[in-house]
């Protein structure tokens, strides 16, 4: 029925995009993006690590914040408490919300107590989990976008680059802009968030980036 609803409103071709853009811009796979961003894009965060410790540490990442949340989304699908892996629902979103946050908090824990790590990396990790904690309180109440959550995230990371005064480019900003707009418009169409859940979401994870990383 929802398929059909969208045939109708929009050409196949923008619900394709629309698809293909939810999936490659995934929360899980944001916070991959940001993490790579910084290893071995960003100029001077990692300066002097070598390319073998960088990818160590985004396979940590990849590890906690994406195998095993998608593992407990698999789980719960293949034992039937949930009805897709897309999470449709509030109530099948509260036990992934909180792996996540017991896997963000494991990362950021983890990271913390590895003194070389540059502390942007370790406060970013933080913010996800705080972003995730408050997600899964608002959750209660509407079906806040994860996806705009990320993409607040995102936002609030490229900020705090440009403020600590390490990178001069504004491109990584506007990428995360276009970014952002592309999320919103794929959400509005193929899912059923309102521009309610959508502005809390992005609100809620800047919010918590930029409070993860000031305080």
């Amino acid at each position: 029925m929802e398929e059909q609803l969208e045939s109708r409103l929009f050409p196949k071709y923008v619900v394709f995009i629309s698809k293909v853009a939810s999936v490659i811009f995934h929360p899980l796979f944001i916070g991959i993006y940001l993490a790579a961003f910084l290893l071995f894009i960003h100029p001077s965060y990692f300066l002097g690590f070598t390319d073998q410790s960088k990818l160590l540490k985004l396979l940590t990442i990849v590890n906690n914040n994406v195998f095993f949340p998608l593992l407990v989304v698999a789980l719960l699908r293949g034992l039937g408490f949930s009805n897709s892996v897309q999470l449709k629902t509030q109530r099948e979103r509260i036990v992934p919300y909180i792996a996540s946050i017991t896997f963000y908090f494991w990362t950021y824990y983890v990271f913390r107590s590895q003194p070389e790590n540059p502390t942007i990396l370790v406060l970013m990790c933080r913010g996800m989990f705080m972003a995730s904690s408050i997600a899964l309180i608002a959750n209660n109440y509407f079906k806040i976008s994860m996806h705009a959550i990320a993409c607040g995230g995102m936002i609030g990371l490229f900020i705090l680059t440009i403020q600590d005064g390490t990178m001069s480019s504004g491109i990584p900003m506007m990428l995360g802009f276009f970014v952002t707009g592309l999320v919103f418009t794929s959400r509005k169409i193929i899912s059923d968030h309102t521009w309610f859940d959508l502005i809390v979401g992005f609100i809620v994870g800047l919010i918590c980036q930029l409070t993860g990383c000031w305080f």
